[in-house]
Parts: structure tokens; C-alpha cells; sequence
């Protein structure tokens, strides 16, 4: 099998059976356990639905950062056995006669094949077998320190002819000394078997030594390789134009005119805010409006200050706790990615709306939590909810709020892809009852005047229609 296998100079063989025993039991159990209790809802809800919500994403990829884990480990098991014996499977056989190390050692590695075999075919031939999921395990994940296109490796590894060929020759060995397994696993001196002896059913239940079954494994393979290169060529090629063009068409505006929100209207929705809310924005001059919809073309998210991410003790690592301080009390997606900013630089715009989701403070710091975790990652161009490597504005709002406490925001199919504009969730402020409007300020009906609470609800519906 051709995975990198450590090596570790100076280890006997007795001692690394004795830790290969020890983990072995444990290693199979998660393993089972993983195929046991997989997402398997949550992707078939996906796949019909064309792409995953950020709970649903939330429980595969943690599912898959614990695959991943177990799988690495039965790796470094299998590694072990073999750089401290030294040879080949076919010295194996001629040792393992005489030898109760060597014997022990082939059938520790070996069960620790078999589930490695069990847990990718799982991956690949029954979890993740449509383009959904295997796009969003391919993404990659920073904060689960799961490297990009990790699915693709594990189908490499597994229709990997070296790897068969491996498996095979072990397969051989087992069936070649099947009467001695089958006595010998359950002697007093093979006690360290006895885990192996106990799963032994299990781990064989996915092994396939067909010519013709390692065939289609192999097409398949082929043809999931070739369709993510052409896909790859095919996305960075429009994201690079969209994101050449996207920086562009937000720098040109006319710098000639001050923005329509001053200090004064900036100071007194600062005295409003509460961590949580939503804050819709346009531009009256900027070229973005006419690509995107409505009046209200941008959402950002305010996080709040410092001391209240303390008071409602939001979740966030020590880099992102790092760049939440200070001034910075707002989460938002620009062209620069998706950043910590003040709101003195968020407000500089030519009309606002607040609205507040009517949800607990609790649920507050958990949204907060989650939408944070997605500080540092790039500006999606090409505006496509499906990954979540990039982030367009109103999917800050989406990944921190949507699967929590019962809250669906969902999305709308626009030029072919799902997607969730900042008047969207405005419209969940009037159509239920999950948000409430807390301001707005720049509308045609009056745009020196800040409406505030129930006055608000008014112009705010209305500017929409300002928008035609």
C-alpha cells in the first residue's frame, strides 16, 4: 500500500507489537464506528437539495476531520509493523513458524489493512459518491487542519495498483494459513490476536480480490480525476477574471461627494447596535450596484466589541481573538477577504438598515461564534454558495446564522446557482418573525432623516421599491 509509512530506527519487533496491540482494538472500534454513524442524511439531504447547509456542512466535514484522524492512525500502526520487521510480506510467511512475533505482527497489520480498505471503500463507494460531496471534502478545511482534495487522495490510495497488489498478496498469505488462523488466533500464547480474532468478520466484509471489481475502481478513479482537473482549469480561470474585474468595478466611484452617513448618524447607530445585528448598505455610486440585486446590495455583520465577545463568551481562537479588538466590531466580506473591521469604515456608505434577530444571547454568541471562524478567508467573485473556502458579504450572516435554533435561511436560485442577497434577509424582517428592524437611514423618502423601531419599518419596506 503506498501511503508514507514512518520509520522508527532502533525499534524491535516485539516492542512495536506490543503498541500496535494496544491501539489496535481502540483504532477498529472508531473505525467501525465511523461507518456506523455517518452523515448519511445530512449528504443525501444535501445532494437532492445541490448543496450542503452549513450545519449539514458543519457535521460532515467534523465527521470527516475524525475519518481522516483514524485513518492516519491505522496508517502509522501498519507503518510501524513493517519498518520494525524489516522484509516483506513472503518473509513474513517463512518466519512466522517459528516466530510469535512475526505471526502476531502480520495479523495485526494485517487487520489494520482491512480497516483501512473498509473505511475508504465506505468514503468512496457509498458516503460520498456523487460531485456534491466530493467537492466539499476536496476544500479543505484550516481550521481541521484538513489539507485541500483529501477525498481524491483516499480514492487515489484506494484503486492505487501497488495498493491492490499489497492487499492481494496479504489476502494470499491469510487464506494460505487460514486453518492456522482459525486455531491460533484463540491459543493462550496469541492472546494479543484475540482483538483481531474478535472483528476479524467485520474487517473482511469489504475486501474485493475481482479483477474485474479493481477494473471499475480504477475507471472510476480515472474519470473523477480527469472531471476535477477540467474543473479546477475550468473555476480558477473564471474566478481569476471575475476577481480581476470585481476589484476593479469597486474602486471606480465618485470620490467627489462625501458619503450620506456622517459622524453624527454613525455615532447614534453605534449607540443601537448590538452584537448579532445585521447591517445592510449601498453605495449610491459605486459600479458593484449594477451587478448585484436590489437596493441594498451589501451585509455585513456586527460582531460587537471585544468586551462583549467576553461578556457573551463567544468561542474564537487566539489569531481571530487577536484581530477582534479595538475598533474592529464588524465582520464583512470584501474584496480583500473576509475581515475584522471598524465600523467607522463599514458606515462610510450612503444608506444603512439594521436588523436584530430575535434569538437568545446564547444563540447569539454560538452564531458569532461560527460565523468567526471564517475570518481570513478570500472574497468569492464568483458569488457561488456552494464552497465555503471563499465567502461572499451575506454568507457571513448565512454560515453563522442558518441550522441554529430552528433558523433557515434559505437560498434562492439566481443565474443558475443558489445564492442569498442582503434583501433576502431584510424580507425576513417584515415576511417572519426571526428578525426585527432596528434602523434605517439614506432612503429616498427622507435621506437626512434616521428612522428608528416601528417608524422604520416603513421606509425601509419602501426602499425597495426606490430601487426600480
Amino acid at each position: 500500500m503506498t501511503e508514507a509509512m514512518p520509520y522508527f530506527p532502533g525499534w524491535s519487533l516485539p516492542l512495536a507489537v506490543d503498541r500496535a496491540a494496544d491501539a489496535f482494538a481502540p483504532l477498529v472500534d472508531g473505525a467501525r464506528g465511523l461507518v456506523e454513524h455517518a452523515p448519511m442524511g445530512a449528504v443525501a439531504l444535501a445532494v437532492e437539495r445541490g448543496y450542503f447547509r452549513p450545519a449539514e456542512e458543519d457535521f460532515l466535514i467534523d465527521w470527516f476531520s475524525r475519518f481522516l484522524s483514524v485513518r492516519s492512525a491505522l496508517w502509522e500502526l501498519l507503518g510501524e509493523l513493517i519498518a520494525a520487521h524489516g522484509g516483506d510480506l513472503s518473509s513474513f510467511e517463512s518466519e512466522m513458524a517459528d516466530d510469535e512475533d512475526a505471526w502476531t505482527a502480520f495479523g495485526l497489520g494485517y487487520g489494520a489493512a482491512c480497516a483501512i480498505v473498509h473505511l475508504d471503500r465506505f468514503l468512496v463507494m457509498q458516503l460520498a459518491t456523487d460531485s456534491i460531496t466530493q467537492r466539499k471534502l476536496n476544500e479543505g478545511v484550516a481550521e481541521h487542519r484538513i489539507p485541500r482534495k483529501q477525498f481524491t487522495a483516499v480514492f487515489e490510495s484506494l484503486a492505487d495498483p501497488a495498493s491492490a497488489l499489497f492487499l492481494d498478496e496479504a489476502i494470499g498469505l491469510r487464506e494460505r494459513l487460514a486453518l492456522r488462523i482459525d486455531r491460533d488466533l484463540y491459543r493462550p500464547q496469541s492472546r494479543l490476536l484475540q482483538p483481531v480474532a474478535d472483528r476479524l468478520s467485520w474487517l473482511e466484509s469489504s475486501l474485493d480480490r475481482s479483477t474485474r471489481g479493481f477494473l471499475r475502481l480504477f475507471a472510476s478513479f480515472q474519470s473523477h480525476s480527469l472531471r476535477r482537473r477540467f474543473a479546477s482549469a475550468r473555476d480558477q480561470g473564471f474566478f481569476s477574471l471575475m476577481e480581476g474585474s470585481g476589484t476593479v468595478v469597486a474602486e471606480i466611484r465618485d470620490h467627489c461627494q462625501p458619503k450620506r452617513v456622517d459622524e453624527n448618524v454613525r455615532q447614534k447607530l453605534a449607540d443601537l447596535l448590538r452584537p448579532g445585528d445585521v447591517l445592510a448598505t449601498r453605495h449610491e455610486r459605486a459600479m458593484t450596484n449594477l451587478f448585484l440585486p436590489g437596493f441594498w446590495p451589501h451585509a455585513a455583520l456586527y460582531v460587537g466589541s471585544a468586551s462583549d465577545r467576553d461578556r457573551l463568551r463567544v468561542e474564537i481562537d487566539d489569531e481571530r481573538r487577536e484581530m477582534w479588538s479595538g475598533d474592529n466590531r464588524v465582520l464583512e466580506a470584501l474584496k480583500d477577504g473576509v475581515r475584522f473591521r471598524p465600523l467607522e469604515e463599514t458606515l462610510a456608505v450612503d444608506a444603512v438598515a439594521v436588523i436584530r434577530p430575535r434569538l437568545d444571547e446564547n444563540v447569539i454568541a454560538e452564531a458569532l461564534s461560527r460565523a468567526a471562524r471564517h475570518e481570513g478567508k478570500g472574497y468569492n467573485f464568483d458569488f457561488d454558495f456552494f464552497r465555503s473556502d471563499r465567502l461572499v458579504c451575506t454568507e457571513v450572516i448565512y454560515r453563522g446564522y442558518d441550522g441554529l435554533a430552528g433558523v433557515e435561511l434559505g437560498l434562492t436560485e439566481r443565474a443558475g446557482r443558489p445564492t442569498l442577497s442582503a434583501e433576502d434577509l431584510l424580507d425576513l424582517a417584515f415576511s417572519s418573525d426571526l428578525f426585527e428592524v432596528i434602523a434605517v437611514y439614506g432612503t429616498a423618502e427622507d435621506p437626512t432623516h434616521l428612522y428608528v423601531g416601528e417608524e422604520a419599518v416603513g421606509p425601509l419596506r419602501r426602499s425597495y421599491v426606490s430601487a426600480d
